[in-house]
């Protein structure tokens, strides 16, 4: 992949950019603070979009590279892949999705994914490679070789990491020591103590004696329960006797309830009839009420000659001005009686105006009366068509008092003695229909009713005696099963951390056998070539991190080697790690890469660049003179961008 051209209308402090990359190296030279970085961070936005998120950092892309004065904030890239196709990409860095054109300048975005989150998938599926992994790789930014001591160590971790990881953010020795401590933290093992395991065991143990000591009063209360069960159907029998004897008394009392109810219906419908012609006398006085509503058309002023004549005047006067030239005083009198016609239109005008209102006035005013009236007399209808039912349903009632009364009342007994045949005796029932009065029966099964229930209150009290003993129970077997899936969900938990450090450490071996060798013999190689093979061997220890073979066959931990030296070894890397990346040859972007080295080590790895390049686009950025004048001087042929 190729860079071919950057258009920047505004990002940043860049504006109105026009930028042509060619193969080969790609020199980029300003001065500090002209935009440098900005323009790194440009091509990286290019390709995936400029994040509103920190991701960790103290101001997002999108906040930090959005012109404050101007709200243009977009650019434009041309590239070329190693299949010779060719796309142009313009994006508004403010949007998500960029509009992507192929070289017939047909719009393809459509054909590429959209990720919810960061939008096109354009670049990713063109060359497989992620954001993280771009800016880990082909982009090297000047934060990343501005070493203080403790970014050196950190950008040798990196180094190690990619060796034995396969990532430079992740170490192997860190992330078991990290899952070993988060297993021992969340979940414990048989010989530690005061872990969630161990604790989990000892309170199943604790449960397991009280509920033996609990268990007793389970068998006491299902034989009060046995007690409790007999007495309840006892009672049971004796309710349907009450039950009986209620109904039937309330049967014999029956036909006084139905002679009252006659006579109240009959008073009700006399009271009804009573206010139906009150209500019809009143609502023919309302009709008498009703006025007589004529409406009265709006008279209308003729206000013709008053126009004419104010019109008149005007003429009169401008002829006076224009021919009398010695009486211009004379040409006011018109005008002034054209002001007074004036006057008395308006006059006229106004009284027709608050004649109509009059009139509008008056006609609302008996309109809103005869509605007024209207209204009630359609209430008053209303309210007699009501209680001319209700009177009617009264009537229908009182019939059927007066027909059926005493025989549903024979018929409601036979009824009654159908529906509790098989739960009373026939003989009971028979004895109870034949007394008049039920009052001694009725207060005997009463008695019996109540020492049922106090038999079964008594039972009930001696129940809840245990029942603190038996809540404690079930509470006990429910913290029990609790603690049992709380065991059963730690010993998964432990078993799948296990699988998760086996499959770690299967990986890790695999790396070192597999792919840590022929990575740590490209880096060597990388690292003499640019070191003019003074340093021929790089070895990564999992123990004591990078080591350095010096000249006399002595090792030397890379974290005591001078700042140059670290700088030669992090070219090697990055130029170890590209060809593996993506099967797209992918350009190689650094910042100030050479900020640490002397001239002799500055040629030894433009010297590695230039090769480099034959294979792959580079950009360098500078704000140096110093790779000028040694690519000049070893007449290698470059292209230089000025910011």
């Amino acid at each position: 992949m190729k860079i071919n051209r950057l258009k920047i209308n505004s990002y940043g402090n860049l504006k109105n950019k026009d930028i042509e990359f060619k193969d080969g190296i790609n020199l980029v030279y300003g001065e500090n603070e002209k935009g440098k970085s900005t323009l790194l961070n440009c091509i990286v936005n290019m390709l995936y979009g400029t994040s509103k998120n920190k991701k960790g950092r103290d101001i997002s892309d999108y906040d930090k590279y959005k012109p404050w004065d101007t709200e243009e904030f977009s650019g434009k890239m041309n590239y070329t892949l190693e299949n010779g196709d060719s796309f142009e990409i313009y994006r508004e860095f403010g949007k998500k999705n960029p509009k992507i054109y192929n070289q017939d300048m047909e719009d393809v975005s459509k054909e590429y994914s959209i990720d919810k989150s960061s939008g096109s998938q354009f670049f990713f599926e063109q060359t497989g490679i992620d954001e993280q992994t771009f800016t880990s790789t082909v982009v090297s930014f000047q934060n990343e070789i501005e070493l203080d001591g403790q970014q050196q160590n950190v950008l040798l971790q990196k180094i190690a990491n990619s060796s034995t990881t396969g990532s430079e953010n992740v170490s192997y020795k860190k992330a078991m020591d990290k899952l070993y401590k988060k297993q021992l933290d969340e979940i414990g093992t048989n010989r530690s103590q005061g872990k969630p395991i161990n604790i989990v065991v000892n309170e199943i143990n604790r449960l397991n004696e009280i509920e033996q000591s609990l268990k007793p009063y389970e068998n006491y209360k299902y034989e009060l329960e046995g007690k409790r069960y007999k007495n309840e159907e006892e009672l049971e029998s004796i309710k349907f006797k009450n039950d009986f004897l209620n109904k039937l008394n309330n049967l014999n009392q029956e036909y006084n309830v139905e002679n009252q109810k006659l006579k109240y219906s009959e008073r009700k419908i006399d009271d009804i009839e009573q206010k139906i012609q009150d209500l019809m006398q009143d609502r023919d006085e309302k009709k008498e009420g009703l006025k007589t509503l004529k409406k009265t058309d709006k008279e209308k002023a003729n206000l013709l000659p008053y126009y004419i004549g104010i019109i008149v005047c005007i003429i009169i006067a401008i002829l006076i001005f224009v021919i009398v030239s010695n009486l211009k005083a004379i040409a006011a009198v018109p005008l002034i009686i054209a002001v007074i016609i004036a006057g008395l239109m308006y006059n006229k005008s106004k009284k027709i105006k608050k004649k109509n209102r009059f009139n509008a006035d008056k006609y609302a005013e008996i309109a809103t009366h005869n509605k007024d009236l209207e209204r009630k007399i359609y209430e008053m209808n209303a309210q007699i068509e009501l209680l001319e039912k209700n009177k009617n349903e009264l009537i229908n009632e009182a019939e059927g008092i007066k027909n059926e009364g005493l025989i549903n009342l024979k018929r409601k007994k036979e009824s009654l003695k159908e529906s509790y045949n098989g739960r009373i005796s026939e003989s009971t029932m028979s004895y109870y229909l034949n007394e008049n009065d039920l009052s001694k029966e009725m207060n005997d099964n009463l008695n019996m009713m109540n020492e049922k229930n106090m038999e079964i209150h008594r039972l009930s009290l001696d129940k809840e005696n245990i029942l603190p003993k038996l809540d404690e129970l079930v509470e006990n077997e429910e913290k029990m099963s609790a603690l049992k899936e709380e065991y059963e969900s730690l010993v998964k938990k432990n078993d799948a951390m296990n699988m998760v450090r086996e499959i770690i450490e299967e990986a890790h071996q695999k790396m070192k056998n597999e792919v840590t060798p022929g990575f740590t013999q490209n880096l060597s190689k990388n690292f003499a070539f640019v070191t003019s093979n003074k340093y021929n061997n790089v070895i990564i220890n999992e123990d004591e991190g990078i080591l350095i073979e010096l000249p006399n066959g002595d090792y030397k931990n890379a974290n005591l080697m001078s700042k140059g030296t670290i700088q030669q070894l992090y070219l090697a890397f990055r130029l170890s790690l590209i060809d593996d990346i993506s099967k797209e040859p992918m350009p190689i972007v650094f910042d100030e890469i050479f900020a640490y080295a002397d001239d002799k080590r500055l040629k030894d790895m433009i010297e590695k660049i230039e090769e480099f390049s034959k294979q792959h686009q580079v950009i360098l950025f500078t704000c140096t003179s110093r790779e000028d004048q040694i690519m000049n001087a070893m007449n290698i042929n470059y292209n230089r961008v000025s910011l």
